[in-house]
């Protein structure tokens, strides 16, 4: 198949892609325990099945893409599913590849690296929506991890005040102690000495 014809029959798919309704289930919208998914109907009398006007449009295969362009993607390239950097390497020139669910960030970024550095094209990512996704949630993360060190911080600040206060009061109330002890120790003495003085007195 040459590249024209590849195109004309991509044209074609689109067309059909932008004609092609939603296939729903019979009498979704009437009752809600029944899903929107599509179901083929089964009833007797049954409405849908007899194709009539004025009622859903059933599944059949004239709305199916050209079997040539089929599974392609919108620029006819062959779609391969990969899971790592590794088989990033594999595909080859007319494909283009759709990374797998399962890989993480920090694997996606790097399978989109080698991509680019290849210049192979990425079906289910628009990647510069995504790497402006990812720097956004990096910076996040820092602010959020300076935020945590300065409040960190701050908290060892306050302890260390609280710990100095405590240490200067217990040491006011030891001096204002040994005061009030010293001032105990006078009175003492000062009773001792008019005890002794009384009893002289009283000698004479």
């Amino acid at each position: 198949m040459t590249e024209t014809e590849k195109k004309k029959l991509l044209e074609v798919r689109k067309t059909i892609k932008s004609r092609k309704p939603d296939f729903k289930q019979q009498n979704f919208s009437r009752k809600k325990k029944i899903s929107d998914r599509w179901r083929r109907p089964k009833g007797l009398q049954s409405k849908m099945r007899h194709k009539f006007k004025g009622y859903n449009i059933m599944v059949s295969k004239g709305w199916r893409s050209p079997a040539e362009v089929r599974g392609l993607d919108r620029l006819g390239n062959e779609t391969i599913i990969v899971y790592n950097v590794e088989e990033v390497s594999k595909v080859e020139k007319h494909q283009a590849i759709i990374i797998s669910g399962n890989v993480g960030n920090k694997k996606r970024m790097e399978i989109i690296a080698k991509a680019e550095e290849l210049k192979i094209p990425v079906v289910n990512i628009k990647v510069d929506k995504f790497k402006a996704k990812i720097a956004q949630e990096k910076a996040n993360k820092d602010k959020e991890k300076v935020e945590k060190s300065e409040k960190k911080k701050k908290t060892i600040e306050d302890s260390l005040k609280k710990a100095d206060k405590k240490a200067k009061e217990k040491s006011k109330k030891s001096e204002d102690s040994a005061e009030v002890a010293e001032e105990k120790e006078e009175e003492k003495k000062a009773e001792e000495k008019k005890e002794i003085e009384n009893v002289l007195i009283h000698k004479d």
